[in-house]
């Protein structure tokens, strides 16, 4: 069985397009991304997580064995990334 093309791009800096909140990824080939997600003028982290690529347009992303969050339906236009995740399309710009 051969693993699927990541859907995202390996080694650049995604950022959530929004006023108030903050998600910033930088996906490694390795299977570790290094997050950042707060929101504005709030608290903030910075995990790192682990992710599966489970599909041509699909990735999950792990936390811990109970936490685990699913991008469906990547996109990719230009610089910009779309992704459905908990019933909502999320829009990143690529840096």
């Amino acid at each position: 069985m051969t693993t699927p093309i990541s859907p995202i791009p390996i080694g650049r800096r995604l950022a959530l397009v929004s006023e108030t909140e903050i998600e910033t990824y930088r996906f490694q080939a390795a299977g570790h991304v290094a997050a950042t997600l707060g929101t504005t003028n709030g608290p903030v982290c910075a995990p790192l997580l682990a992710y599966d690529v489970l599909s041509a347009d699909s990735i999950r992303l792990v936390h811990s064995d109970d936490v685990a969050i699913t991008w469906t339906n990547i996109e990719i236009d230009g610089d910009v990334l779309r992704a459905e995740c908990d019933g909502r399309t999320k829009t990143f710009t690529i840096e």
